[in-house]
C-alpha cells in the first residue's frame, strides 16, 4: 500500500509534466547548456590539466563532462525532500498528507521515484550527445553492474542527506529559500570533490576535506568505470564502492530518523501545516 501511495504521487508529477511539457524542454536545454559551458572550459584547459589526470588517461574533457552530468543529477536529488515539503506547505497540502496513514513519506517517495527516472532520462540523453558530438570517450568495455551500483549508492546517499536537510524545515523553521545543511553539502562538493578540477591541484593542507565528502568517492569510481573500464577487480573502485555503500546506508538511516523526529516535534507544537 505504501508503494501504491508513492506511485500515485509519482503519477501526479507525470500528469503535471503533460500539462506543462515546456518544463521538460527547458530542463533538457538547461542540462545541455550547463554541460556545454564546462565542456568549452575543459577544451581551454585540457592541455594544462592532462598532467594531473594520469589515472584517467589524461582525458580532461571526459573527466569534466562526466563529473558535471552526475553532479547535476545529485544536486536535484539532494534538494528534493526539502523542496517537496516546501511545495506542499505553501500549497496548504502538508497537513492533509500528514493526516493520512502513509502521508508525507509517500509524498516524498513518490516525488523521488519520479525525479529519479526523469533525471535519468535527461542524464542519458546528455551523455549520449556528449559521446557522439563532443568527443567524450566512454570505455568500450564498460562494466555495467559496478556502474549501476555506484549510481544507486550515490543517489541514495544524496537522498539521505536531503532527508537530513529537510528536517530543518521544522526544527529551524526554514520555510523559504535554501536550507543550510544541503547548502553546506553542495558547497563542499563543488570545492572538494573534484567535479571541475583534479584534486591533485588542491593545497595539501586541505585535501583531507575531500575524504569526508561522499561525492569524491562517487565521482572517482564513476570516472574510473566509465573512462578506464575498471570493474570491482580494481582496488580503488572496490574500496570506493564500500565507502559509498556506507554513506548510503548511514545517511538514509540518519535522514529517516531526523525527519521523523522533526515531524513528531512539529505535531506536538503548532502542527506541520500552515496556520490559517
Amino acid at each position: 500500500m505504501f508503494l501504491k501511495s508513492a506511485l500515485s504521487f509519482a503519477k501526479l508529477e507525470y500528469r503535471a509534466l503533460r500539462f506543462y511539457p515546456s518544463n521538460f524542454a527547458l530542463a533538457v536545454v538547461q542540462s545541455f547548456v550547463t554541460v556545454g559551458i564546462w565542456f568549452f572550459v575543459s577544451l581551454f584547459l585540457k592541455d594544462y590539466a592532462a598532467a594531473s589526470l594520469s589515472e584517467y588517461g589524461g582525458d580532461f574533457i571526459s573527466y569534466m563532462v562526466i563529473g558535471v552530468v552526475f553532479f547535476q543529477n545529485s544536486s536535484t536529488i539532494l534538494t528534493l525532500p526539502y523542496q517537496s515539503l516546501n511545495t506542499a506547505f505553501w500549497d496548504k497540502r502538508l497537513e492533509i498528507y500528514n493526516s493520512s496513514y502513509y502521508g508525507i513519506w509517500a509524498f516524498i517517495s513518490g516525488r523521488f521515484i519520479w525525479n529519479f527516472f526523469y533525471q535519468l532520462i535527461i542524464q542519458i540523453g546528455v551523455m549520449a550527445a556528449a559521446v557522439f558530438f563532443a568527443g567524450v570517450k566512454i570505455n568500450a568495455a564498460l562494466p555495467v553492474f559496478p556502474l549501476i551500483l555506484y549510481y544507486l549508492c550515490f543517489v541514495f546517499t544524496c537522498l539521505g542527506l536531503g532527508l537530513i536537510g529537510s528536517s530543518t524545515f521544522f526544527n529551524l523553521e526554514v520555510k523559504q529559500g535554501r536550507e543550510p545543511f544541503t547548502w553546506a553539502v553542495d558547497i563542499l562538493a563543488r570545492i572538494f570533490s573534484g567535479i571541475y578540477y583534479p584534486l591533485a591541484i588542491l593545497p595539501i593542507g586541505i585535501r583531507f576535506v575531500s575524504r569526508i565528502v561522499p561525492h569524491t568517492y562517487a565521482l572517482e569510481g564513476l570516472r574510473l568505470i566509465m573512462m578506464e573500464g575498471y570493474g570491482l577487480g580494481n582496488s580503488i573502485v572496490r574500496n570506493d564502492l564500500f565507502v559509498m555503500l556506507g554513506f548510503a546506508v548511514f545517511s538514509m538511516l540518519l535522514g529517516i530518523i531526523a525527519l521523523r523526529r522533526a515531524l513528531d516535534r512539529a505535531c506536538k507544537g503548532n502542527g506541520v501545516g500552515m496556520v490559517v
